[in-house]
């Protein structure tokens, strides 16, 4: 008696675990997407992570072709002479 007794205690067991297991799978397919609207969610999130990316790479560029420039315009700027104007 006690062998039928613990199998049955392991079948339910079991039948609980499988129970929870299609309640957790039915929580999740409410509250999830379905997987083409993930996997478009997924692309549109790298796709902004990229723009970002892009934004500060543009701007970093700019930045540095500025600095060059006057680092540049430094080195082969002349000063100009100053010219005196006479005032009455």
């Amino acid at each position: 008696m006690e062998k039928k007794k613990e199998e049955l205690k392991v079948e339910s067991l079991e039948q609980e675990v499988k129970e929870i297991r299609e309640e957790i799978s039915k929580i999740f397919e409410l509250i999830l997407p379905p997987k083409e609207v993930r996997r478009e969610i997924v692309k549109n999130l790298y796709t902004i992570e990229l723009s970002f990316l892009k934004i500060f790479k543009t701007l970093l560029d700019y930045k540095t072709q500025e600095l060059e420039r006057r680092i540049e315009g430094k080195g082969e700027a002349k000063k100009e002479k100053v010219k005196k104007i006479q005032v009455e």
